[in-house]
């Protein structure tokens, strides 16, 4: 056998075993949207919501009355990161009568990318190189520790 067709072989190989390892995870509420027909805007109640898709994955901090059910579908395959083949969020609003007030779905087409701010907040004082962190104390202490007969200790 040839070193070429050995290297062949063991590349065939570690393909072959690599792309069999796909792990597909589904995380949160998925929303059969058959069900979420059923939610009649001005209608349906809160525990009849409730009762179709079970608890929420969140709930709205200050007002209570907005329930998110969030779902993502992701394929991982060996040791790469995941990919996400699918997400819903579905949002749904109750009225001061606990009624439904909105419902509406977001999808993946829905998603817009943001761009982070890379800028930091000056702060004020000194800032120390490296050299003054390292070798800043040296000398300051001289073994003894001032708080040690206060505190009762030998």
């Amino acid at each position: 056998m040839t070193l070429k067709s050995t290297l062949y072989k063991i590349s065939l190989l570690a393909a072959v075993g690599l792309s069999g390892c796909e792990v597909i995870d589904v995380r949160g509420h998925e929303i059969d949207f058959g069900q979420l027909k059923k939610v009649q805007v001005g209608t349906t109640t809160k525990e009849q919501v409730a009762d179709l898709f079970g608890t929420p994955s969140a709930v709205a901090t200050f007002n209570n009355k907005t329930w998110f059910y969030m779902s993502e579908k992701t394929s991982t395959r060996a040791f790469f990161s995941p990919v996400v083949l699918a997400s819903n969020t579905t949002r749904i609003e109750f009225d001061d009568k606990g009624r439904v007030k909105v419902v509406d779905s977001l999808t993946e087409a829905n998603k817009i990318v943001i761009a982070h701010v890379h800028r930091s907040t000056p702060t004020a004082g000194y800032e120390f190189g490296v050299l003054e962190q390292i070798f800043g104390n040296v000398g300051r202490f001289n073994g003894k520790d001032p708080d040690m007969g206060r505190r009762g200790g030998p």
